[in-house]
This record gives C-alpha cells, sequence and structure tokens, in this order.
C-alpha cells in the first residue's frame, strides 16, 4: 500500500476509520514557523461540515502533535499528528455484498480479503483530517510569502455558482475561506441549502464539483514532465476519496475549441508579465506562468445512502437487496472545499521548495517572525 506522497515534502497517511486513530508525518517542513493553530482549528472545523446536511461523524476532530513542533515552532523534525477516532459505530460489513461503488471488493481482491473496510477502512475521508492539518500550515507559510489559496463550491448537482473574477480581493478570499459552504454568490448558496436538505430527506446524495484558486505564485514554479505544478496537484487531488475529475483553466472544453480562441497572449501590466485571458488557469508546460492557478476537481455523489440497492452477492451468486448502515453525508462537496485548498496548498509548498531550495525557505520564516 502506498500512502507516501512528495518529492521534497514528504507526507505519509496512516490508520483507518474505525482505528484507534488517523494520522500524518509531513518530512522537510521548514523549521522556525510558528504554527497557526487557530487557522488549522477553522480548517478542521470546516472539513467536518454544517450539522444541516454535511456532518456524519460527532468526533472533535482535534489534533495530537507528536513531533516535530517545540514551543507551537516547527523544529525542523518531522511533523506527526495524530486524530484519535472517539465516534466510531462499527457496522459489520459482509465481505460477500460488497457494497456498490465502495472500494470493499477491489481491497479485498488486492489484499487477499484481509483489507479493513470497516467504514471504509485507510481509504475513508477521516484521511483528510491530516491533510487539512498539513494544508493549513502550509496555506499558512505561503501567504507570508504573499501566495494564498482558496476554494469555492463551483457547482452541487446542476446549480452553479458565480465564476473566480480576475482579481481576488482579500475581503473574498478570507469570506471563502472560513465558509462552512464556500460560495461566492450568496443566491446560489440557498438554493444549495434547499437542493441538500430535499436530497437528504429521502435518503439520497449529490455529487458536486470544487474550484481552487492560486494567487500570487510567481513564474517558473514545477519541474516537468513528472514533477510538473499540474502533475503534482492532479495526483494528489485524485488521493482525495470520491474525487473523479481533475482540470486546469478551460479543462475539457479544450477539446471542442479553436486555437484562435483560447490563445493566452502575453500582455505588459503596470511593468508586470500577464496574459490577457488564463484559459490555462496559470500553468504552460506544468510550470507556473505568474497568472492565477485555477484547478477544478469533481466529487462523485456519496455511493452510502439509506435508499436500498441490488447487489450481487457474491457466495450464493443471487442478485439481494442490500441497505448501507450508519449516518453518511448528502454531498461531499461543501466540506470538499476546504480539503481542496489543503491539497493544493502542499503541491504548491512541494513546489515552492524545489524552487528555492531550504535554507531560503527558512529564511522566509525567520524574517517573518522577526517582523
Amino acid at each position: 500500500m502506498s500512502s507516501v506522497w512528495g518529492s521534497n515534502l514528504k507526507l505519509s497517511l496512516f490508520g483507518e476509520a474505525h482505528g484507534q486513530m488517523v494520522g500524518g508525518t509531513l518530512h522537510n517542513f521548514p523549521a522556525g514557523v510558528v504554527v497557526n493553530l487557530d487557522r488549522i482549528k477553522l480548517g478542521l472545523k470546516l472539513r467536518q461540515g454544517s450539522n444541516n446536511f454535511t456532518a456524519a461523524r460527532k468526533d472533535e476532530d482535534r489534533p495530537t502533535i507528536i513531533s516535530g513542533v517545540t514551543n507551537g515552532i516547527t523544529n525542523g523534525a518531522p511533523i506527526t499528528v495524530v486524530f484519535y477516532n472517539k465516534d466510531v459505530d462499527v457496522v459489520d460489513y459482509k465481505k460477500e455484498v460488497p457494497r456498490p461503488s465502495h472500494a470493499d471488493y477491489v481491497s479485498n481482491i488486492r489484499y487477499n480479503n484481509h483489507a479493513d473496510t470497516f467504514g471504509g477502512g485507510h481509504g475513508s475521508g477521516r484521511s483528510t483530517l491530516p491533510i487539512v492539518f498539513f494544508g493549513m500550515l502550509c496555506a499558512d507559510y505561503l501567504e507570508k510569502m504573499g501566495v494564498k489559496v482558496v476554494s469555492h463550491i463551483k457547482c452541487i448537482g446542476e446549480i452553479y455558482d458565480d465564476k473566480f473574477a480576475t482579481d481576488f480581493p482579500d475581503e473574498l478570499v478570507d469570506r471563502l475561506n472560513s465558509a462552512p459552504l464556500a460560495t461566492i454568490s450568496s443566491e446560489a448558496r440557498k438554493k444549495m441549502v434547499s437542493l441538500l436538505m430535499s436530497i437528504g430527506a429521502v435518503g439520497n446524495s449529490i455529487g458536486g464539483a470544487v474550484e481552487t484558486a492560486v494567487v500570487g505564485l510567481p513564474a517558473g514554479y514545477g519541474s516537468p514532465m513528472f514533477d510538473g505544478l499540474e502533475s503534482k496537484i492532479a495526483s494528489f487531488l485524485f488521493a482525495v476519496p470520491a474525487v473523479k475529475s481533475v482540470s486546469f483553466g478551460y479543462g475539457a472544453r479544450f477539446a471542442h475549441a479553436l486555437g484562435s480562441d483560447v490563445a493566452d497572449s502575453f500582455v505588459l501590466n503596470d511593468g508586470k508579465i500577464e496574459t490577457d485571458n488564463n484559459f490555462n488557469g496559470g500553468l504552460n508546460g506544468g510550470i507556473s506562468n505568474g497568472m492565477p492557478i485555477i484547478v477544478s476537481c469533481s466529487f462523485k455523489p456519496t455511493p452510502s445512502i439509506k435508499q436500498p440497492f441490488k447487489t450481487l452477492n457474491f457466495e450464493t451468486n443471487k442478485i439481494v437487496n442490500l441497505e448501507v448502515k450508519g449516518e453518511h453525508v448528502t454531498c461531499l462537496a461543501p466540506r470538499g472545499a476546504i480539503i481542496a485548498t489543503s491539497a493544493v496548498a502542499i503541491c504548491v509548498m512541494d513546489s515552492v521548495m524545489e524552487g528555492k531550495g531550504y535554507f531560503e525557505l527558512n529564511s522566509v520564516a525567520e524574517d517573518t517572525e522577526n517582523k
């Protein structure tokens, strides 16, 4: 099982949804950085979701830092954090009747019928807790460099939020990074809440998408071919449970466009090199070009719903009715926003480390601490 990611930062995840804990270890993060626990706690609260339509567990999601931090400041050692699982309602899933659209069947094939599939096991959404912890740590550091990462709900079902504009005022970034259902449009938010409530009331679920922007990253970050910033971000987002598509800028619409219609021509704006459009989402050849990086990821509908399924009993080879037990979320996109922000922040931090080098990163931390 491969649960290690990164080229310069190294992130490893461990634990299972219904085990004692989940957690992670981050290697190579700069020393001397003050850990912003308030930001981390806010991120974890957003990941947990609103009680109205997204929260499934009642765990407090309190991080316990095991190593790498002394007196609230990173000390250069690997940073390890754990989250103890308290609200565990173990449901004995029958291996002969795997849940549709879950990883039960393939995991047991892969691991010779020994996989822990309780609550999704190691592949559960619980694994995103350390991702958010470390993502908020990276996002806070990047802000010291003038780089901001922000997400909004692009859509839930057929209800779409407004698109990101070309400018990202601090007020908008701060509002989206603290909202339990992050939308640019208040009208879209109202419609989304109504839709989520109606779908949850009948025991069903719905998909959605999240759009993330990286603002203020200079040109030149990313190391093609396989370590380009696009490759890095896509690989991480596809590891987030239930993410089924990732696109940058104009995305899949490029397949239907003329080259003359989607050119990002270079211009000089107040002495700064920019492009007149941003169809490529801030990336050319996997390298940042100085424009905002725009990436979208789509979450499939939560496969665990209260409505009964028809599925195959592998032992009897007969079609049977299956009811998935427990409480589950109506839509993954609302809390997926902070997860996407965290994942992208880690990826950008990894590329910044490759571009700047460890000692220069330490100097950024020291300059901030001395201000």
